[in-house]
């Protein structure tokens, strides 16, 4: 498949719309100054709760280091691609030092898994559908209120962890070759970037905000965010060859796509169309598209807030 192919399987209307060639341009000034901008929200909230101790401070503060945790994995994601800079050596050691390693992720490992998605989304070896449960949907909304909560307390976070360990994902998630050097390269960007972050607190003489206002909020705020963002994507959604039909898109950016959504990836349709698209042009195809009706309205939404109802049905009493 070409880079201007869409993944429409047989939708011919699809097929034969051709996105400008300019479109896939990679600009990396973009994607850079995009994760500086991350890395500065993180250590604005860090100040911030350091200058003025309060429980709404810190609540304000983990809210917004937990969405660019977010934003760092779309950015991570970008990089799985090979969209955020030329060359997928650069891809590799930018998002795992600067991204997947802060989070305790593996970039390599990652990628086998992502890939496998965009082939067969919603397939039985979707890697995404099998890790958030999508085929489950639609849940009673009882059952749908008990995830969000379970994310949000951190117990989903340690159940996931549990299942990882077990096995119950290995027919979904690829085995993943490394040498030592890349595994060592992994471990280090784990524990760098998370020793700078903690020395720097401590060394400010706040060496708890590292536990409280980045540990908490990546096992409890960002599973949450993640799998609303997981359920506004797929959750319920057939597998099919036409790609523009098991995704979902948030129409224009708001706050909600701020909290859930960074870097565009609310516009999931136009991704999973042109997987080698980089982020900051998927409005611009998203117009296109929406202008000659190319896209389900059906999948189109306001919010994220209308995603959740649609994937919720009344529990039974």
């Amino acid at each position: 498949m070409s880079q201007l192919e869409s993944r429409a399987g047989d939708n011919r209307a699809l097929q034969a719309f051709v996105p400008a060639a300019q479109l896939f341009v990679v600009k990396p000034w973009i994607g850079l100054l995009a994760l500086l901008a991350d890395w500065l929200l993180i250590g604005g909230a860090f100040v911030c709760a350091a200058l003025w101790p309060h429980p709404l401070t810190y609540l304000a503060a983990a809210l917004v280091i937990a969405r660019s945790q977010l934003a760092l994995a779309v950015i991570m994601h970008e990089c799985a691609h090979g969209l955020l800079v030329h060359g997928q050596r650069a891809n590799e050691r930018i998002g795992q030092w600067c991204a997947a390693g802060p989070l305790f992720i593996s970039l390599r490992s990652y990628r086998a898994g992502h890939l496998i998605h965009h082939r067969n989304p919603m397939q039985h070896d979707d890697p995404v559908a099998a890790v958030f449960g999508l085929g489950d949907y639609p849940l009673p909304r009882g059952r749908l209120v008990m995830r969000l909560l379970a994310d949000l307390c951190g117990v989903g976070y340690c159940i996931s962890a549990f299942r990882l360990a077990r096995g119950d994902f290995a027919n979904s998630l690829p085995k993943v070759k490394k040498t030592r050097a890349q595994v060592l390269q992994e471990v280090l960007s784990m524990l760098l970037g998370n020793g700078v972050l903690f020395g720097l607190l401590a060394w400010s003489g706040h060496p708890w905000l590292y536990l409280g206002l980045w540990l908490l909020p990546a096992i409890t705020l960002l599973p949450l965010m993640g799998r609303v963002r997981a359920l506004m994507e797929h959750a319920g959604l057939p597998a099919t060859a036409d790609q523009s039909q098991n995704a979902r898109s948030i129409v224009r950016p708001n706050w909600q796509t701020f909290f859930f959504g960074p870097h565009a990836i609310h516009y999931h349709i136009e991704h999973h169309l042109y997987v080698r698209m980089p982020y900051y042009h998927l409005p611009s195809l998203h117009r296109q598209l929406a202008a000659r009706q190319l896209l389900p309205a059906g999948n189109l939404y306001q919010g994220y807030f209308g995603v959740l109802r649609d994937v919720a049905r009344p529990s039974s009493r």
